[in-house]
């Protein structure tokens, strides 16, 4: 005759079950891709990051290819203002090296000094697209005031990183197109242009991004605009932006080329 089950045989059974559903729950949790750009070669990176530098991080997909992000170039700008506040601009390229699209995450841009200090940092910064086809590029920057220094000299470079997934979205992608940099009596810089949607669909919160680049394709630095309209589907509007601050007429005097990007960005559930 068999023996009935007792309680304590029916607290072990729920224990283990327990214990397989959490084995699971972890396992599933850790097979998510993200993480910080690297060097080629998947190598941790170095601190420091000279204009120029590369760093990229590729990530499995999902038997669909692979997902890469790769910063391709960045810009550093430095300057003293009318009130002897010290300002530093830094400016990154992103491109899509992967087979599958990418979402860009957080963005670290850092200000270092000749003695590989950190003397600021640059935050909330958003890149244009969020949403990386492959092979294509977004840009990302801002400006900001570095204290407790005197000389804008004395920050020679900057650290940037990225942070990136593969993803099933597809960016709602707007055209820029008539861009033109003008400075005006009071050597103020801004950047005109138009945003065009030939998407099917209407663009309610849409991110513009302008990259400047000198006559050998360097980058200079970005002006960013978010205008607060909505734009139906073969419609265009005209934008300017000054945003963020750049020094006046000297860069200016640099610029060659205005690339402009633009997306309508949606809330991810």
């Amino acid at each position: 005759m068999e023996r009935a089950k007792g309680p304590g045989m029916l607290r072990t059974v729920s224990f283990l079950l327990v214990t397989a559903l959490l084995v699971l729950s972890v396992s599933a949790c850790a097979a998510g891709n993200r993480g910080t750009a690297q060097k080629p070669g998947g190598q941790t990176p170095d601190a420091r990051q000279e204009p120029g530098d590369t760093r990229h991080e590729e990530q499995p997909g999902a038997g669909k290819g692979k997902a890469a992000a790769e910063i391709t170039q960045t810009s550093l700008l430095t300057w003293e203002d009318s009130i002897d506040n010290i300002w530093a601009h830094g400016a990154i390229e992103i491109t899509n090296t992967g087979d599958v699209p990418v979402k860009i995450g957080d963005i670290s841009i850092s200000f270092v000094a000749s003695d590989d200090s950190i003397l600021g940092t640059a935050s909330m910064i958003l890149p244009v697209p969020e949403i990386i086809m492959p092979g294509e590029k977004a840009y990302a920057g801002d400006s900001t005031i570095i204290e407790g220094i005197d000389d804008p000299t004395e920050i020679t470079s900057i650290e940037a990183n990225i942070d990136f997934d593969e993803t099933d979205g597809k960016p709602q992608i707007l055209d820029v197109r008539d861009l033109k940099i003008i400075v005006t009596d009071i050597g103020r810089v801004k950047v005109t242009g138009r945003v065009v949607n030939n998407s099917p669909d209407s663009a309610d919160d849409i991110r513009i991004i302008v990259a400047a680049f000198d006559e050998d394709d360097r980058l200079l630095g970005i002006y960013t605009d978010s205008p607060d309209v909505t734009l139906a589907p073969g419609k265009n509007m005209g934008f300017e932006t000054s945003y963020p601050v750049i020094r006046s007429r000297e860069f200016a005097d640099k610029v060659k080329k205005l690339v402009g990007k633009a997306y309508n960005w949606k809330f991810d559930f």
